[in-house]
């Protein structure tokens, strides 16, 4: 068997958790439940497309209508994904926990947890077709997002260069982003995604109870990865270390360095010069060309009485700033 994977997200900027889940399809049987999820839609009261969020505020395609036809439209869409779905798929994380690890401590795309997430969710999909013998391959289509896709489309081919061979074999294509209201199985993907999110917020036993539809995402297998804080430092220990290792930093510790370099070169010197034996040569930490000007080393001062640097904007001596 063949699967195709729909994946969205919710909760992205609504703590406490965001998750990014979805649904797998048999390739063989994909057009007959996107047949019957259109013919869903568009029995009376008929809408355009799906949104979760919409039903559940009763606003955007479900705005007028009332709170029964509500429930029975959602109801009837939860029976299609039922029928035709073969699972359902998340990986979850708490936006406190990622923020303590990742955010400002990397990169700038790395502050929010969507692009590790993209990753993470087809290992777990891996995962979950090994376990419960599924399907040997698998398709991804995710949901737009417009701030990352350019990005991951360059990042992934190297990505899967470094994969183990059965990650490899398991991926039939590389993961594409759509748009919902052209791929239906995209809308079943929000459906699971913000029932996981909602069980999060009311309990495990909140997912039946969330909507019409939880009782029918309830009954389909699925997977559903917590990444806890500890994994998240796992993981990046794992990048920190792949960076290391290219002898290179990541852009938000080059920042920081770039912002403290005169503090952080001044100590450095300072403890060669008090290190070094008498008419030794000490060869010193040097400043970049641009900018040099900024600086002067003086042989003491009213604060050391040792060689140091002092900006010479004011005189200001720079081991002073260092100690506060």
């Amino acid at each position: 068997m063949k699967l195709r994977f729909f994946i969205d997200d919710s909760g992205k900027n609504d703590p406490p958790v965001f998750v990014l889940g979805g649904a797998a399809f048999d390739m063989v049987k994909l057009r007959d439940f996107e047949a019957d999820w259109r013919t869903v839609l568009a029995s009376p009261p008929a809408i355009r497309f799906f949104k979760m969020k919409e039903a559940n505020a009763r606003r955007g395609a479900f705005k007028g209508m009332t709170a029964d036809a509500r429930d029975a439209k959602v109801a009837a869409l939860g029976a299609v994904l039922r029928t035709h779905a073969v699972a359902t798929i998340s990986v979850i994380v708490k936006h406190d926990d990622y923020r303590k690890v990742y955010e400002g401590q990397m990169m700038r795309s790395m502050d929010r947890p969507y692009q590790m997430m993209f990753h993470l969710v087809m290992a777990t999909a891996y995962k979950l077709c090994r376990e419960q013998s599924l399907a040997d391959t698998a398709e991804f289509v995710f949901d737009r997002q417009l701030e990352h896709e350019a990005a991951l489309r360059e990042s992934f081919p190297a990505l899967k260069r470094d994969m183990v061979a059965e990650m490899t074999d398991f991926l039939a294509a590389d993961p594409r982003h759509a748009d919902d209201k052209d791929e239906v199985g995209l809308q079943a993907a929000d459906m699971v995604a913000w029932h996981v999110r909602r069980s999060w917020r009311d309990g495990t036993d909140g997912l039946s109870r969330a909507s019409s539809a939880g009782p029918a995402i309830v009954a389909l297998p699925g997977k559903h990865d917590l990444l806890t804080e500890t994994t998240l430092r796992y993981l990046a220990e794992i990048a920190m270390g792949t960076v290391r290792r290219l002898n290179t930093v990541f852009p938000c510790e080059a920042d920081r360095m770039s912002e403290q370099f005169d503090i952080l070169a001044t100590i450095a010197n300072f403890e060669l010069m008090m290190a070094a034996q008498p008419f030794q040569t000490v060869e010193l930490i040097s400043f970049p060309a641009t900018g040099t000007e900024k600086f002067q080393l003086v042989g003491s001062c009213a604060h050391f009485d040792r060689p140091h640097l002092h900006r010479r904007s004011e005189n200001r001596c720079l081991g002073v700033a260092s100690a506060a």
